[in-house]
């Protein structure tokens, strides 16, 4: 078997992206995803693409099961098991709100109610020394309250989260024991191996999300490798994990954090992809039908977080590529607000309806169906064909929110996209120029189903001098999946001022990580030597949040913790605008990652064998109508330069080039459109 597959199961569409390793075939499809059921629409692009399922070796699919069920607190009944007098923690949470005179502001629920908080009778100081030892009757007592709860509530999963079990585990680990003899099969999951970090809060809400989210993920792989094996699949399932690596889907299910933001990360590897040939600096914007998603990488790598916010309040411990979600799709929904004001998304007609063009029963104005009233979409080769727009059920829903607006429904629509492309612009912002980094040295990548009609837009606005959008850029994310690596990630809180360094003990907790990865990525079949990088998170002593810096030496030295903490004070100048010059440093946590490369797939090249443009009238701001040419992007071969406004047309992806904007095709087939770079733009 030589057959490697990557499927992106998104909001609107599930893409596959499929290569043989040893012919060099390749396969793809593009199809409506399932939301109730999403290994049908998995199923289907298999069927679609007519993928040899008996000649596939590994399936690598990125899901969003996750994050719907945690967004629709669709998850299981969680028992959680505190240290006694810490159960009501949960619903504390922090003091800080959104905006900090938002009085009306309501703390988000989290994924529990009070009375399925339990307290243990224990006690463990921060230095690890045992207050009030867990004894036998202490265990007997919580699995008696335990049982009853199951009994009378239907509790599914237990989360343990003990007070600093980060730092002596034996707690919990004796807990944990008692309720597998007691209770066999009910998921548990302990605080010291879901979050071994400090906070007690941010650790505890992550055990509860890893009970909550447990059953459902190990029923989804389950179904997952049951449905293939019954299609006749025979070769490896593997899920997409949210720090963009990947994992075997049994064991993925047993960590479901790590698969939270799984739908997210294949595009930002893509993205990444596509795009190093052209810079290390890279911007990637995912818009698909439901929502666009924006990453950073520099230096030639995505940036990773420590966590990531649900909603404001409920933050999660996780290893995740650092990106900024919005409800910017082609599904998403114009409409007006109380004051009258003009609103785009984030509520998305998604895959069902759809848009009022889908001919599907959706009848709310969509930023897709603004495009097809701008002539930006060609209604008769959607999908290379396989679904035809209805240009008069969109004209209707952009009519009737013309007559709202008391606009022409030309001037409704170019208003949808201006608003749509602003939400876009704030999203890329929040991510470079509210941290201080410029985006005008970076090249915007777009991709998405629907990422090429906005890039350009976007890039003037920012000042971004390049964009470039991949071949095939509506199946980038499946492509991801498809060249994603092995990747482990690991973290422990070390607690030192930089003035008063261990550096054995540090470097010590350093080797352990190390080869707890290893480890891991052995597990998985990785046989040779990973790339590893070591991170401090690191703070001033006082306060309360950290920065990643790398640490570039093992074994680890003084000196090179005392490059870290110089590095940390000029980010923190470059984030807030000073340092502290002379100031001791905190070390907090350290984390270490390894990465087993694969070998990424070639992406498919464009052969420039289509025929002549054809031309079609497209409306640009200010109503301004003209006649542009329409390219088939099979019919554009490497080294091709054209100026705009021109539209380029392929099965998955439509690319505007607005006036004044000059277009290159490189040679593996990607677009590159470069602002203003033609007289007169």
């Amino acid at each position: 078997m030589s057959l490697r597959v990557g499927v992106d199961t998104g909001g609107t569409f599930t893409d596959l992206v499929g290569r043989d390793t040893r012919t060099g075939a390749t396969y793809s499809a593009k199809v409506p995803s399932t939301p109730a059921d999403p290994l049908q629409a998995v199923l289907g692009a298999f069927e679609r693409a007519a993928v040899p399922l008996g000649e596939v070796e590994l399936l690598v699919l990125g899901t969003t099961v996750g994050t719907n069920a945690l967004i629709e607190r669709r998850g299981a009944r969680v028992a959680y098991l505190t240290t006694e007098g810490f159960e009501d923690i949960p619903f504390i949470q922090r003091g800080n709100r959104p905006h900090q005179y938002a009085f009306d502001w309501v703390k988000p629920k989290p994924f529990l109610e009070r009375w399925q908080c339990l307290g243990v009778a224990e006690r463990t100081l921060y230095d690890g020394t045992a207050l009030r030892p867990l004894d036998g009757d202490a265990v007997a007592r919580a699995v008696a309250a335990l049982g009853a709860l199951i009994e009378a509530e239907g509790i599914e999963a237990a989360a343990v989260s003990l007070l600093h079990s980060y730092v002596d585990p034996s707690h919990e680990l004796a807990l944990e024991a008692g309720l597998r003899e007691a209770f066999p099969g009910l998921p548990v999951s302990l605080s010291h191996r879901v979050a071994p970090v400090w906070r007690e809060y941010e650790r505890g809400l992550s055990t509860i999300a890893d009970a909550y989210l447990k059953p459902l993920l190990s029923s989804f792989a389950t179904a997952l490798e049951e449905g293939l094996a019954a299609v006749g699949f025979g070769g490896r399932s593997a899920l997409l994990r949210s720090n963009g690596g990947t994992r075997l889907a049994p064991e993925a299910a047993e960590a479901p954090l790590d698969l939270l933001l799984s739908g997210l990360a294949g595009g930002v590897i893509g993205g990444r992809h596509y795009g190093l040939p052209e810079s290390g600096e890279l911007i990637t914007l995912d818009m698909g039908g439901t929502s666009c998603d924006v990453a950073i990488v520099e230096g030639g790598d995505y940036r990773l977080a420590p966590s990531y916010e649900v909603e404001f309040g409920l933050p999660l411990i996780f290893p995740t590529i650092e990106l900024t979600t919005i409800g910017a799709g082609g599904g998403s929904i114009a409409w007006l607000d109380r004051g009258g004001f003009l609103r785009v998304g984030p509520r998305s007609a998604g895959a069902e309806p759809g848009p009022a063009c889908y001919g599907h029963g959706g009848t709310e104005p969509t930023v897709t169906d603004a495009n097809l009233v701008l002539g930006r979409l060609n209604p008769e080769y959607f999908l290379g064909g396989a679904m035809r727009l209805d240009v008069d059920a969109a004209e209707r829903a952009i009519g009737r929110l013309a007559a709202e607006l008391g606009c022409s429904p030309r001037a409704a629509a170019l208003a949808v996209i201006e608003i749509a492309d602003e939400n876009m612009v704030a999203a890329i912002g929040e991510r470079t120029v509210e941290i201080g980094i410029d985006p005008r040295r970076f090249t915007l990548v777009a991709f998405g189903g629907a990422g090429g009609l906005h890039g350009a837009a976007l890039a003037r606005r920012l000042g971004i001098g390049r964009v470039l959008v991949p071949p095939h850029p509506g199946l980038c994310s499946a492509f991801g999946a498809l060249s994603a690596d092995l990747r482990s990630d690991r973290i422990s809180t070390v607690r030192m001022r930089s003035d008063a360094i261990d550096v054995a003990r540090l470097d010590a907790r350093v080797g352990e990580l190390v080869e707890e990865a290893r480890a891991e990525l052995a597990a998985e079949g990785f046989a040779g030597e990973p790339r590893l990088r070591t991170r401090l998170a690191m703070r001033y002593l006082g306060q309360n949040y950290e920065h990643e810096v790398e640490l570039p030496e093992q074994p680890v030295t003084a000196a090179a913790v005392a490059a870290a903490a110089e590095r940390f004070e000029a980010l923190h100048e470059q984030f807030y605008g000073y340092q502290l010059g002379g100031e001791a440093v905190e070390l907090v946590q350290v984390s270490v990652t390894a990465v087993g490369s694969s070998e990424p797939p070639t992406g498919g090249r464009i052969d420039g064998s289509a025929g002549p443009p054809s031309r079609r009238p497209v409306v640009f701001a200010g109503e301004v109508t003209g006649e542009v040419e329409v390219h088939r992007r099979a019919a554009l071969a490497a080294g091709t330069r054209l100026a705009g406004p021109l539209i380029v047309e392929e099965p998955d992806g439509t690319t505007l080039v607005g006036p004044g904007d000059g277009l290159l095709v490189r040679a593996d087939g990607s677009l590159v459109i470069e602002i203003g770079q033609i007289e007169g733009g």
